[in-house]
């Protein structure tokens, strides 16, 4: 830079001299005078210093930018500088667009994603009934209680709302109990307990359809609608429940019995001459109270007479319970011939199997109907020990206040004995289908069955008879 400067400037000198020695026999010419010539001559030195001056301030300029590139030439800026330079350069544009993401992304996440996650955990929920009960109150009213569970991933509160009981294959949608639901915390594995509360039956033939299946099978499913608000902190959202859950059944009461019955002589002033217990097991996890429930008692076809429990409370497990009845003898000894027919298969196993059959379920004096139309479409089946059968029967007459056998039962079949009138009820049943076969009564090789059956009876009344001695 300061060599073409120099240069300049002494093609500027050169050029000037050309033009001094023009002028000068000009000058002479025309007569100029001196003064002339020397601004020529000055004019000229002039533009040769200015020259000399230009070349100093470039070759100062040079310097300078060269002291300027030293010092940019340092170590060079890093990821993080590099990124606070373009920032600051830039923070403007970054928080427009941080606002109006935020203003497009908020609503989203408040009014979708975190209802969403909350809708996925009360999907995943089983909702299991561990307990709780139902008690029959009147015929329009229950009192119910249930005990489940949620699992909440994070902690959470649960408001007050109310859940509805339906069957999912009704073709409308027709809660038949509605429930309140307590508000409460919810934190990792939690208990829901629903407490005692009076209901109003919505939908008695729902409720009824319900019922038929806790009675019937093992497994019962049940379908629950609600819309509970749900509070993560101050965020709150509005699930929907929608779910079928299932709960132990009853198995038709499978395993129940007669654990003890007597017959008594004479009747009670309520006409009641047959006493005893029964064993009704709930194989589910409800309590159930249905009140007091009479049965009629059937033998096949041939109807025996009928017992009526009392506080019939069913917990959760075997449950003794007692009861009491008419036993009527005179169509039992009249027709002993069917009654030993239809229990040829329990006799069998040692068993007497009677079938019983709800006719009456009573609360406070009022019937409740949704119970008697389950039990009454579905007769149950106890069964007693012939041994046990025989003792207590003997039981009940040897204790009738030193009335004997024959004469307590005298009073009921005649003049005849009651052993003479079984055993003539029995051939004349059994003639009516085999004619030519002998009577009971004559000398030929006894039916095993029939030789069990005595036998069962000699062994009950030697065991009877031997008590009432002692």
């Amino acid at each position: 830079m300061a060599a073409t400067t120099r240069s300049t400037a002494t093609a500027t000198a050169a050029a000037a001299a050309p033009a001094l020695a023009t002028t000068r026999p000009a000058a002479s010419s025309y007569g100029a005078s001196d003064n002339e010539s020397h601004a020529q001559l000055a004019s000229a030195a002039g533009a040769r210093g200015s020259a000399d001056e230009n070349g100093a301030d470039a070759q100062s300029n040079a310097s300078s930018n060269d002291h300027i590139n030293d010092k940019a030439a340092g170590p060079p800026l890093t990821k993080r500088q590099r990124v606070r330079r373009h920032c600051g350069r830039f923070w403007l544009w970054y928080l427009i667009a941080t606002i109006l993401f935020l203003a497009i992304f908020l609503p989203i996440l408040f009014k979708i994603i975190i209802p969403a996650i909350v809708q996925s955990i009360i999907n995943s929920q089983g909702l299991p009934i561990a307990g709780g009960g139902l008690e029959c109150i009147s015929a329009t009213q229950v009192k119910i209680a249930l005990n489940t569970s949620l699992d909440a991933p994070i902690p959470a509160r649960l408001s007050d709302f109310s859940l509805g009981l339906y069957n999912k294959d009704a073709p409308d949608f027709t809660p038949f109990l509605n429930l309140s639901i307590p508000g409460q915390k919810i934190n990792g594995d939690t208990k829901v307990i629903i407490p005692w509360q009076l209901v109003t039956i919505e939908d008695e033939s729902e409720l009824v359809r319900w019922f038929d299946q806790i009675f019937d099978t093992e497994k019962a499913d049940v379908s629950l609608a609600g819309r509970p608000t749900i509070h993560l902190g101050e965020l709150s959202s509005n699930p929907t429940i929608a779910k079928t859950i299932s709960l132990p059944g009853l198995r038709r009461l499978s395993g129940i019995g007669i654990t003890d019955l007597k017959i008594m002589f004479p009747p009670d002033k309520s006409g009641n001459n047959l006493k005893g217990t029964i064993n009704i097991p709930n194989s589910g996890v409800l309590m159930l109270n249905f009140g007091n429930i009479t049965f009629d008692i059937f033998s096949g076809a041939v109807k025996l007479g009928k017992i009526t429990t009392y506080d019939v409370l069913l917990n959760v497990g075997n449950n003794t319970l007692n009861f009491d009845g008419y036993l009527d003898l005179p169509n039992l000894v009249k027709n002993f011939g069917l009654v030993l027919e239809s229990q040829k298969a329990a006799l069998n196993r040692g068993q007497v199997d009677l079938n019983v059959t709800a006719t009456n379920v009573m609360v406070h004096g009022e019937r409740i109907p949704y119970i008697e139309k389950v039990l009454g479409r579905r007769p149950l089946t106890p069964s007693i020990s012939v041994i046990t059968l025989i003792s207590d029967v003997l039981a009940g007459f040897l204790g009738g206040g030193g009335t004997s056998i024959v004469n307590a039962l005298g009073d009921v079949v005649g003049n005849n004995t009651f052993l003479q009138n079984v055993i003539d009820n029995y051939n004349h049943t059994q003639s009516m289908k085999k004619a030519s076969k002998p009577t009971l009564l004559s000398k030929r090789a006894p039916n095993p069955k029939d030789a069990l059956m005595w036998n069962m009876l000699k062994l009950g009344l030697r065991m009877k008879l031997n008590q009432a001695s002692r």
